[in-house]
């Protein structure tokens, strides 16, 4: 049985992997889709959602499960961003076409009255 007792006095760092960078979280990219753009699907706060779990994964030291998160955040927030485009698209389309010769014909028709 051992008289004494080593305690060690350097703090010991978690095992790093040499040549291989912690993934990036894409939290600030989640946060702009959810807060900015608001599209109607929520999916910046689904983006966010594993943006969070990307961080804890990394800080963990999990960092394939923290890959699989972010990549998964990128693709939800590419979505996000290619919806949101193609949405104000859509409106702009709408109001130039249809909306504005609609307004131009009814402020004609409202001049000159019919009797």
């Amino acid at each position: 049985m051992p008289d004494h007792t080593v305690i060690p006095m350097q703090p010991v760092e978690p095992e790093r992997r040499l040549g291989r960078d912690p993934p990036k979280d894409y939290l600030l990219f989640s946060l702009f889709n959810t807060v900015v753009l608001g599209n109607p699907c929520c999916l910046g706060f689904v983006a966010l959602i594993y943006s969070v779990k990307s961080r804890d994964r990394k800080l963990v030291g999990d960092l394939n499960g923290a890959l699989t998160y972010a990549k998964t955040s990128r693709q939800i927030n590419l979505v996000a961003i290619v919806l949101n485009v193609l949405l104000l698209v859509g409106v702009l389309v709408i109001l130039f076409l249809f909306l504005l010769p609609m307004s131009k014909a009814l402020v004609q028709n409202s001049s000159n009255p019919p009797y």
